[in-house]
């Protein structure tokens, strides 16, 4: 490999590394202090760079705020489609999985899940949209037509919205009993 190209490749792999450092940094100031909290200055605290560094890589907040939801959907789908092929291989069945997946969305990911909540209201409400295909997707792969994919999502979108804000979390039984209502219904 030439030097040019070794040094390109360098400075490729420090900006993509700067840039996940810098979505993560953007996600825990969401998390932490909330949608209104995010600024440049706020994530490169939480970064420990430069200012300019976050302007760079995210001109304006709705950037870094659309780049955050996505990666947090791109790791939210990598998990659902794991617990998918847990139940496709018969190793649990598809409420099993799917119940595990939605109590753990709803107790120990219910910080991250809201504040990712809070970052979809926010971009819709300046007129941007976050591509949920990839939930739809895994739902499809189970042989739901689109119309029961959307129910099914949007079902499940709702009760963890209400459980993750709750007074008390529900219990793993209220989850599994809700998850094979909802996929009784829909079949």
């Amino acid at each position: 490999m030439s030097t040019v190209l070794a040094s390109q490749d360098g400075r490729r792999l420090r900006g993509d590394a700067s840039r996940r450092a810098i979505l993560e940094a953007a996600t825990q100031v969401i998390v932490t202090d909330g949608v209104d909290h995010l600024t440049h200055r706020a994530v490169a605290a939480v970064a420990g760079v430069p200012v300019a560094r976050i302007s760079y890589h995210f001109a304006r907040i709705d950037d870094l705020l659309m780049s955050a939801a996505t990666e947090y959907l791109g790791a939210f789908d990598a998990r659902l489609r794991r617990s998918a092929e847990t139940a496709r291989s018969s190793e649990r069945s598809l409420v099993d999985a799917s119940a595990q997946f939605l109590h753990e969305l709803v107790t120990t990911g219910a910080r991250e899940f809201l504040a990712m909540v809070e970052v979809r209201l926010v971009l819709h409400a300046r007129g941007q949209v976050i591509d949920d295909s990839g939930v739809l997707d895994v739902i499809r792969s189970f042989g739901a037509d689109e119309r029961r994919a959307t129910s099914i999502m949007a079902a499940m979108f709702g009760y963890a919205v209400l459980a993750a804000t709750a007074a008390e979390p529900p219990d793993r039984a209220d989850v599994r009993a809700y998850v094979a209502s909802i996929l009784e219904v829909v079949r």
